[in-house]
């Protein structure tokens, strides 16, 4: 039964700490930027305005 389920979505995570973004199915545990250990937000665009793909312009990496 495992070869019929749905792969999980990839998705956009933002680094708390330096605003780096991946792309991938869940976030990483060290940014590969910074390599701290940081809490990762969920970026990806749901929204209509955005075509519902890629990153939510709207959530822009803090500098």
């Amino acid at each position: 039964m495992a070869e019929n389920q749905t792969p999980l979505p990839e998705n956009t995570w933002k680094c708390s700490n330096c605003g780096n973004t991946v792309v991938t199915v869940r976030p990483p545990d060290t940014c590969p930027v910074c390599k701290q250990k940081c809490e990762f937000l969920n970026v990806t665009c749901y929204q209509p305005g955005c075509g519902f793909t890629g990153m939510d312009n709207r959530l822009k990496p803090a500098k």
